[in-house]
């Protein structure tokens, strides 16, 4: 339980640092950082950057590079709580992968906006962005409903 609480502390404590972020790429007038991340094409991703100007895609390139620490701290949140459920019930180990595929769903996502915010073939990499950050949020959302479940199905 000690390592539970330490891991949501560091999340919540990351997730405080990201907000700023993204309240630096609102107040450019452009979006925040997950429209980016669904941008899907060079069209959308180059309209994003073009209302974030300079200013906000400085605003995003901290945000990215900070989020190589954050998926950190969430991933292993979401395994410890995925752990947590999947021992209580004796369901299969394979749950682990859940928040690791997250993770590094989160990874090859970042990567590829950050070639994007260089100016590295946008559309490609704004496809392989949202790709990654679409199978990052269902993996999310799996290990989530699975961590509910487990945890209303105990107090039953």
């Amino acid at each position: 339980m000690k390592r539970l609480s330490w891991s949501a502390a560091a999340t919540l404590a990351y997730a405080a640092v990201m907000l700023v972020l993204e309240r630096g790429m609102r107040k450019t007038g452009g979006p925040g950082i997950i429209p980016f991340e669904l941008a899907g094409n060079a069209e959308g991703a180059q309209e994003i950057m073009t209302d974030w100007g300079s200013e906000g895609r400085r605003w995003a390139r901290w945000s990215l590079w900070l989020d190589f620490g954050y998926m950190l701290t969430y991933g292993t949140l979401a395994l410890l709580l995925i752990e947590r459920a999947r021992s209580r019930h004796g369901h299969p180990i394979a749950l682990r992968l859940l928040p690791i595929g997250a993770v590094a769903g989160d990874a090859i996502e970042g990567v590829a906006l950050l070639k994007a915010l260089d100016g590295v073939d946008v559309d490609t990499n704004a496809r392989l962005a949202r790709s990654a950050a679409l199978t990052k949020f269902a993996l999310l959302a799996v290990g989530l409903v699975y961590t509910v479940i487990g945890g209303v199905r105990r107090r039953s």
